[in-house]
């Protein structure tokens, strides 16, 4: 019926369309040679629908009005509060965050507000000392699980805690937990922990760590916790020396720590990927004056572990090991899939190995340069 009635009107068989466009002035042309004349298609539409027609650009600037007036009056409520002003920052700059806040004002602007001033109350009472979040999510909110990423509260929380600390949202838990860790929260401070030998702990207080001092005099390695490290104010070695080795795999580890000469050298294995508590370590250790020697698996994920901490430590960070001889001597028959050679390309230090890892596709592992690892280490001594 409709394909028979805009041929009547357009003077033009459309029966076999199976889409019709029509230009809307010649539309309103023949309209006007019908008993319709007179009246304009924006009229007809509106009496038949019963509400008014708008064009696109009218849609837009009306939403556009709306949005405006929903984030006005979200800052009008945070008003005189610690987060306003870098709230207002982000709603003017307009870059990503404020996409982001837009995308889930599309979804449900009723809970986008809700999350928003949730969010907003969690930034306005950031905690003194270490809280764990469920905890916080209960104090602040009510809610233990107020702040859980999974909830819309919780990942406004987190975009703007990386806002306020000029970082990118963190792409996975460890750069999460290292995000919360600067603002005194913890998601878990238990089971994250970082192996290491032969390094003593000094508290608040100014006391020695029994612990640590125990496992050092024991000459046995230990796992520290956040939990433990948390209260840790700085760091020695019984033996006063100011270098330590790091090492990315635990076999390795424990192979130079049992065969090296030097029974009290300063330890640590970050048992790959470095989680929260390795990173308080080496702080510590750097914070302290103590010189990283760091060893690790020549592959792309080895190498970018080898980059994120010399990126982070600077100068008082060395590569042992990350070099085109090591890599050469050490190459294994592994092949490495060009999905894993795209790691490379983030990679800032390193970069004639990386061109070497390139070329040749294969990796080359720690283990097989345990012997030159302990006899570097007995050098450092």
């Amino acid at each position: 019926m409709e394909k028979d009635a805009l041929s009547g009107i357009m003077k033009k068989d459309y029966s076999k369309n199976n889409t019709i466009s029509i230009n809307l002035n010649k539309f309103q042309e023949r309209l006007d040679n019908t008993k319709f004349a007179g009246a304009t298609l924006k009229e007809i539409i509106k009496n038949y629908f019963v509400e008014d027609v708008i064009s696109n650009k009218e849609s837009k600037q009306r939403y556009n009005d709306e949005i405006k007036k929903f984030f006005n009056e979200v800052l009008k409520e945070e008003e005189n509060t610690f987060v306003y002003e870098f709230l207002k920052k982000v709603i003017d700059d307009k870059k990503v965050e404020y996409l982001n806040l837009k995308k889930y004002y599309n979804r449900d602007k009723v809970s986008l507000k809700q999350a928003l001033h949730e969010a907003c109350k969690g930034i306005n009472n950031l905690p003194d000392k270490n809280t764990r979040i469920p905890v916080f999510a209960s104090k602040i909110l009510g809610n233990p699980h107020g702040f859980d990423k999974k909830n819309l509260s919780g990942k406004i929380f987190v975009m703007f805690l990386s806002y306020i600390d000029g970082r990118k949202s963190p792409k996975n838990s460890e750069e999460l937990s290292e995000l919360y860790y600067k603002y005194n929260l913890l998601i878990d401070d238990v089971s994250n922990m970082i192996l290491c030998k032969n390094i003593m702990g000094i508290k608040d207080n100014g006391q020695e760590h029994d612990g640590m001092k125990g496992f050092s005099k024991a000459n046995e390695p230990l796992y520290l916790t956040i939990y433990n490290l948390s209260n840790i104010q700085t760091v020695k070695n019984d033996k006063k020396y100011n270098k330590v080795m790091v090492m990315e795999n635990p076999a390795v580890f424990m192979e130079v720590a049992e065969k090296c000469k030097i029974k009290d050298f300063p330890m640590v294995c970050t048992y790959g990927q470095v989680k929260l508590a390795g990173i308080i370590l080496l702080d510590l250790l750097v914070n302290a004056g103590f010189k990283i020697y760091y060893s690790g698996d020549i592959d792309p994920e080895g190498m970018q572990i080898a980059d994120k901490l010399k990126n982070r430590y600077g100068k008082n960070l060395e590569f042992f090991g990350f070099d085109e001889e090591t890599y050469l001597r050490n190459i294994s028959d592994v092949e490495i899939s060009d999905e894993r050679l795209n790691k490379l390309k983030t990679i800032k230090n390193m970069k004639d190995l990386c061109v070497n890892i390139e070329k040749n596709k294969k990796t080359a592992y720690e283990e097989k340069n345990i012997g030159r690892i302990i006899g570097f280490v007995e050098t450092l001594a």
